[in-house]
């Protein structure tokens, strides 16, 4: 990530936290901007992009123009809430505030911008946690220790967010090192305050599943301080700060809740689900130590491959140091042996064995978290929580070693590999978007419709199968798309969207909004003037659109070509 500045304790040089702030911001700044040098819009992959960029769109276009960003135009046939949908993570200042670039030339930076944001907090979090706890442990450990262990920690989401392609888990993992500084506090006032508002961000700026599980791993954090320190301290200020920021933002958090009662998710997922994409117990060594660095050992493995993408979810730069600060002969404390445990507890969740799952399909709330993504945000800070407190029992050289190895096998595999590790990377709608395709060809179509008509987008199964990964979607106005076609569709994308609150009575086939073609008999029986988006074939490409009762008209004329790829 960075060359890794001096690490040896006797040395080591202690400043102000402004100053510690400001090099890390500087530091931080250029590893994003280096990102975004080698891949322009770096976090505009999966679901970033055809489900979080077009709702950002659409809210920054409602408060440009005066109107409430509460309800959409376009998606679950318009006028839905969403305010009732969980998914839709609405009221965070930084959310609200880089919607606002929807009606700039810089339109489509805008989930990169709420990334570059996110990481800083984080940064900023973890750099305060560390100087805080330097001072109060005395520990002898060097400006440059803090900073390697914050970029680590920093961009060590980078792969999770761009392969499970949700920008609100940086929301969730901002929190942490603030919520940790929180239950550390010494006195009522800074502890309660400091939890009450990280709580605030984490709710209003997460995905609903890590609030959850952060809330699990630091009510553990905040009782075990509480027996280490044998003051109720921590726990007080952890439970009422806690209680405090739901209090505050009831008004927002219960109308989703509400929603959530009422979608498919809240009835609870399939063990399969709950099965999927969780790292193996015998390849988590490989995903903590060598992480993408398994493209470079087995470059067989392609993008799209289970065993690369579970695999690659783990890394931080940090790993390589965890070996020697465990073996080292220091001796252990109680924050040590609880930072340590929690990570282990984190590593028990990722892996989840079936057991883990059986037990929460008989959860309420639980039975619906179905891949273990987010216990990866409370696995890494714990990693990086326990480094920051054991590093002095660190050999020198093997601390630079370790530091300096980690971050090439994080680094290196990243710049070679062709994609950042995602499900799916959507190059041909990032193209569409980003080089006016998908205007030129909405600006054809688009008048084809009338004001009052909605859509529905049948995939015939055998088409979907043939290639997922390179479906136009942007050009069927599936997914959340058709906010920016400007096309009323009578679905979208929402894992949680609230089925009591939609008209139409037959469930999209498909997660991201579209129908197989035997529905199409029912949805007409709902509602006689739909008009329907097919895609016909995928090579050749052909899209018609049709109707209950009129001619089929081919839309193949209208698709841009392509620029780059097949």
């Amino acid at each position: 990530m960075v060359n890794v500045p001096e690490l040896e304790e006797e040395n080591h040089q202690q400043t102000s936290l402004l100053v510690l702030l400001r090099n890390n911001l500087l530091v931080s700044a250029l590893l994003f901007a280096v990102l975004e040098f080698w891949r322009p819009y770096f976090f505009l992959t999966d679901d970033n992009i055809d489900g979080n960029l077009p709702f950002f769109e659409e809210v920054g276009n409602h408060l440009l123009h005066g109107r409430s960003p509460r309800y959409s135009d376009y998606l679950f046939g318009g006028n839905y809430d969403y305010l009732h949908d969980p998914t839709f993570f609405l009221w965070h200042p930084i959310y609200l505030i880089t919607s606002l670039l929807a009606g700039t030339p810089f339109r489509f930076a805008i989930i990169d911008v709420d990334a570059f944001v996110f990481l800083m907090i984080a940064m900023a979090g973890f750099v305060t946690l560390g100087s805080y706890l330097r001072r109060e442990l005395a520990l002898k450990i060097s400006d440059g220790w803090i900073m390697f262990l914050t970029m680590s920690f920093t961009y060590s989401m980078i792969v999770l967010v761009t392969g499970a392609s949700w920008v609100s888990f940086l929301g969730g993992e901002s929190a942490l090192p603030w919520l940790a500084l929180g239950i550390l506090q010494k006195t009522w006032r800074w502890g309660i305050g400091l939890v009450t508002l990280a709580v605030m961000h984490m709710v209003l700026g997460s995905h609903l599943s890590p609030t959850v599980s952060n809330s699990i791993f630091f009510t553990l954090f905040a009782l075990g301080i509480s027996v280490s320190r044998k003051s109720i301290l921590p726990l007080a200020c952890w439970l009422i700060g806690y209680a405090a920021a739901m209090v505050i933002v009831s008004p927002l958090l219960i109308p989703m809740l509400e929603g959530f009662s009422t979608s498919l998710r809240a009835h609870g997922t399939t063990l399969e689900d709950m099965q999927s994409y969780a790292i193996p117990a015998s390849q988590f060594p490989t995903s903590l130590f060598l992480g993408m660095g398994v493209w470079v050992v087995n470059s067989h493995y392609s993008i799209h491959s289970y065993t690369t993408y579970t695999v690659a979810l783990g890394a931080c730069a940090a790993s390589w140091c965890l070996m020697p600060a465990v073996l080292s002969r220091a001796k252990w404390s109680g924050l040590e042996i609880l930072s340590l445990g929690l990570m282990l507890f984190g590593v028990l969740l990722v892996c989840r064995p079936v057991w883990v799952s059986e037990i929460m399909l008989q959860l309420p709330l639980f039975k619906s978290l179905r891949w273990p993504f987010r216990e990866l945000l409370q696995l890494q800070f714990f990693l990086h929580l326990f480094l920051l407190i054991r590093s002095p029992g660190l050999l020198k050289r093997m601390r630079t070693f370790a530091a300096i190895g980690g971050t090439i096998v994080l680094v290196i595999p990243l710049f070679l590999y062709p994609l950042p590790p995602t499900f799916n990377a959507m190059n041909w709608d990032r193209e569409l978007l980003t080089k006016g395709g998908f205007e030129q060809y909405w600006t054809q179509v688009r008048p084809l419709f009338k004001p009052t008509d909605q859509v529905a987008v049948l995939i015939p199964g055998s088409v979907y199968d043939e290639d997922r990964f390179e479906e136009p979607y942007s050009l069927l106005a599936t997914s959340n798309y058709a906010t920016l076609a400007r096309i009323v569709n009578i679905w979208g994308y929402s894992p949680t969207c609230p089925m009591d609150r939609l008209d139409i009575k037959i469930h999209a086939y498909y997660p991201f909004g579209a129908y197989l073609p035997e529905q199409k008999a029912y949805l007409l029986m709902q509602r006689p003037d739909l008009k329907f988006i097919t895609l016909k074939s995928l090579h050749p490409l052909k899209i018609t659109l049709s109707s209950g009762t009129g001619p089929t008209i081919d839309l193949t004329p209208y698709i841009p070509r392509r620029i780059h790829g097949p």
